[in-house]
C-alpha cells in the first residue's frame, strides 16, 4: 500500500495555502481508511479467538460485527485507496460508515466497549478542518444517543443496570437467557431505564462531549499548524534560493576560466575554492597589473555564512582595485587595512597572502597578513618547502598597521602553492587534522603532475583522509608554475613513427609537447597541428603504397630568433608537393580540381616550406616564426 507508506513521510508542500489544506486532506483520507481497515482486521482476529474459545462473546454477535464491518469498514476503505483519497466527498462516506459501525458496536457490546465512539472525532480533529470536525462531533452525538437507546431496548442485558433497583437478597435463576431470567424478576422498567440514563449514559455522554470539545480546538490548532508549516516551507525555499544565488554570485566573482592569461606562456596557474556551506569566506584572485606583473592573492575571512561572504566580496574588490593603483604591495595592504577597519562594527578580519610576480625576472614581492605560509618548489633542490616569514597583522584588525613586504626569486620550472587553513585543518572522524606534514608530503610525491591535476588530486586526497566527517571550513588552493621567458630556449628533438594513421595522435602529442615548452600561443599550436596532420596523413596513406614504412620528425626551436623548424623524412616514393600548382580558391568546390588544397594551406600558414629528395628520402621542412 504505497499510499499508506506515504502517510509516514514528512509533509512538505510548495503550493498555496488552499492547496496545502487540500493535499493534507488527501493524506487524511488515506489515514482514516487505513484506521478503518486495521479495526476490521482486529475484529477478524477477535472473531478467530472467539471461535477457539479464547474470548467468550456470542457467535451471533461476532457474525453480525464481521459481516456489517466488511461493508461499513472494508469496502469504503478500499474505495478510498483506489481513488487515492482525492475525491472531495470520500471523507463524508468514510466517516458516515465509520460512525455507523462504531455505533452498532457500542450498542451490541455496551458493557465491553467504552467510548469507541470518540475515534471518528479524534481522527477528524487531527487531520481535517474545524468545520468538518464540528460536523463529525454533532453527527456522532446524535448517533451515540440512538445507539444508547437501542442498547437499552434490544442490546444485551447488563446486570449493572439492575443493580440499583433489584431488592437486596433477590435471587435470579438463569434457565435459558439472562433476559428471560431478568424478565421474571419484578422490577420497575422505568426505574431501570432511568438508572441506565443517569448512571451509565450521562457520564459517558459528558466524557464524550469533553473529548469532542477538545478535538474541535485541536482541529483549529492543526489548521494553524499547516499554515505555519507552509509559511516556514516557503521561507525555507526562499532562503535556499537566495543562498544558491549568493553562491553563484560568489563563484562568478572568482576567476574560473583557466588558463586565465593564455597569452602569457611564462606561467601555468590554477585555483579552486570549495565552500563548507552554501557561501564561504575564502577567496583567491589573480590579475595582471601590467603586461609584466602578475598579482596573486589568497585570503580567508573570519566567521562563516552570509556575513563572511559579504566581507569576502568587499575585501576581494578592495585588494584588487588598490593593488592595481598602488606602487607596491605593502602600500596596497596599508590602504586596504584602513578601508576594512572603517565601519567594521561586527569585528570581522581577513588573513591574506598576496604577491606580485615579475614575469621577466621571477622576482615575487609579497605580504603575509596573518596567513598560512605558502610552499615553494625549487627545481634545483627538487622539493617543496614552506616559505616561512614573520607574518603581519591580519587585515581589518588594527587601523594604521604598517605591513612589511618580503621578496624571493623563483627560477623557471619552480612552483608556488597557496592555501587556506581549511586544507591543513581538515579533520577526520578520529579528530585528526590533515596537517602541514601531509600537505608537504603529498606535494613532493606529486611533482610529475600539472598544477591543475595537483590541486584536483590534493582535494581528492583530503576527502579520502576526512572520510565521512563533515567539512567544517572552506578549502581554497592556488598553484602557479613559473616557466620564465623563452628568449634563450633551444629545443632539439627527433622521433620516428610508423607511417600509419594509428600514430597520428602520438606524433601530434610529440609536437604539442615541444610547442608548450616554447610557450606558444593557442593560434600557433592550432596552425601547426593542422599542418602536421596534413603532412603525416599524406605520408601514411600514399608514401609507401601497400608497404610498411616509417616517418621521422625532427623539431628544433631557437628562442632568440623565435623560430620553429619541423623536418619530416620518409623513405617512400619520391614526391615533391611543392610542384603542384596552387588551387584557384575563387572557384566553387565543384569547379576546382581535386587535391592540392592541403599543401596550399601549409604554404599560407607557415613562414617557409622546402622539399628535397636526399639519399632516397623525401625531406619536407617547414618553418614557423613566432
Amino acid at each position: 500500500m504505497e499510499h499508506m507508506k506515504n502517510f509516514f513521510v514528512e509533509f512538505k508542500s510548495i503550493f498555496s495555502t488552499q492547496d496545502v489544506l487540500k493535499e493534507n486532506e488527501h493524506h487524511a483520507n488515506i489515514v482514516t481508511a487505513t484506521t478503518m481497515f486495521n479495526i476490521y482486521i482486529i475484529c477478524i482476529i477477535t472473531y478467530i479467538l472467539v471461535y477457539f474459545n479464547v474470548f467468550k462473546i456470542g457467535t451471533t454477535i461476532m457474525n453480525t460485527i464481521a459481516i456489517r464491518g466488511f461493508f461499513l469498514l472494508v469496502v469504503p476503505a478500499l474505495f478510498c485507496f483506489i481513488i487515492k483519497g482525492k475525491n472531495k466527498w470520500i471523507k463524508n462516506v468514510l466517516f458516515f460508515s465509520f460512525i455507523i459501525m462504531l455505533a452498532m458496536a457500542d450498542a451490541i457490546l455496551k458493557y465491553n466497549v467504552t467510548l469507541i465512539i470518540v475515534i471518528p472525532v479524534i481522527l477528524a480533529a487531527r487531520y481535517y478542518t474545524k468545520k468538518f470536525t464540528i460536523a463529525v462531533a454533532a453527527c456522532t452525538t446524535i448517533v451515540f444517543c440512538i445507539s444508547s437507546y437501542m442498547c437499552v431496548k434490544i442490546g444485551p442485558q447488563d446486570l449493572n443496570s439492575y443493580n440499583l433497583i433489584i431488592p437486596k437478597g433477590t435471587t435470579i435463576t438463569v434457565d435459558s437467557t439472562l433476559r428471560d431470567a431478568v424478565d421474571n424478576v419484578d422490577v420497575d422498567e422505568g426505574e431501570r431505564v432511568k438508572n441506565i440514563f443517569i448512571h451509565f449514559f450521562l457520564p459517558k455522554f459528558f466524557m464524550y462531549n469533553i473529548v469532542a470539545f477538545a478535538c474541535v480546538q485541536i482541529s483549529q490548532s492543526g489548521k494553524n499548524m499547516i499554515y505555519r508549516q507552509e509559511e516556514i516551507t516557503k521561507k525555507g525555499a526562499r532562503i535556499e534560493t537566495e543562498l544558491d544565488l549568493a553562491n553563484n554570485i560568489q563563484k562568478n566573482m572568482l576567476p574560473s576560466i583557466f588558463p586565465p592569461f593564455p597569452e602569457h606562456k611564462e606561467i601555468d596557474i590554477y585555483a579552486s575554492m570549495i565552500p563548507a556551506k552554501e557561501v564561504g569566506g575564502d577567496f583567491y584572485d589573480m590579475f595582471l597589473i601590467d603586461d609584466n606583473h602578475l598579482a596573486m592573492v589568497i585570503a580567508d575571512v573570519s566567521g562563516k555564512g552570509i556575513p563572511a561572504a559579504l566581507f569576502m566580496m568587499i575585501s576581494k574588490i578592495l585588494i584588487k582595485n588598490v593593488t592595481e593603483s598602488s606602487e607596491n604591495i605593502e602600500n596596497a595592504f596599508n590602504r586596504v587595512n584602513n578601508m576594512l577597519c572603517d565601519g567594521n562594527k561586527i569585528g570581522l578580519f581577513v588573513t591574506a597572502w598576496a604577491g606580485v610576480l615579475d614575469l621577466e625576472t621571477g622576482v615575487i614581492e609579497f605580504v603575509n597578513a596573518g596567513h598560512n605560509p605558502p610552499l615553494i618548489y625549487s627545481n634545483r633542490t627538487g622539493t617543496f618547502e614552506f616559505l616561512r616569514t614573520k607574518p603581519n597583522m591580519v587585515l581589518a584588525g588594527i587601523e594604521d598597521t604598517n605591513y612589511k613586504k618580503h621578496e624571493i626569486r623563483i627560477e623557471p620550472e619552480d612552483r608556488i602553492f597557496l592555501y587556506t587553513d581549511g586544507v591543513i585543518e581538515a579533520t577526520n572522524s578520529a579528530n585528526e587534522m590533515y596537517g602541514e606534514e601531509r600537505l608537504s608530503r603529498f606535494l613532493n610525491n606529486s611533482l610529475n603532475l600539472s598544477i591543475t591535476d595537483t590541486i584536483k588530486e590534493l582535494k581528492n586526497n583530503i576527502d579520502k583522509f576526512v572520510g565521512k566527517a563533515e567539512q567544517f571550513d572552506d578549502i581554497t588552493m592556488l598553484g602557479l608554475k613559473y616557466r620564465g621567458k623563452n628568449d634563450n630556449m633551444v629545443v632539439n628533438a627527433e622521433k620516428e613513427f610508423n607511417a600509419n594513421m594509428n600514430e597520428l595522435n602520438n606524433i601530434q602529442n610529440f609536437v604539442n609537447s615541444k610547442l608548450e615548452e616554447a610557450n606558444c600561443d593557442f593560434k600557433t599550436i592550432t596552425q601547426v597541428n593542422l599542418v602536421v596532420e596534413e603532412i603525416f596523413t599524406n605520408i601514411a596513406k600514399y608514401a609507401y603504397e601497400d608497404r610498411e614504412g616509417t616517418c621521422k620528425l625532427k623539431i628544433s626551436f631557437d628562442g632568440n630568433k623565435k623560430v620553429f623548424d619541423f623536418t619530416f623524412e620518409d623513405s617512400g616514393m619520391p614526391f615533391n608537393p611543392l610542384e603542384r600548382e596552387d588551387p584557384n580558391i575563387t572557384l566553387s568546390a565543384e569547379d576546382r580540381d581535386v587535391g592540392g588544397l592541403g599543401i596550399f594551406i601549409i604554404k599560407k600558414t607557415m613562414d617557409n616550406v622546402e622539399y628535397n629528395y636526399v639519399d632516397g628520402k623525401n625531406v619536407l621542412k617547414i618553418r614557423k616564426i613566432l
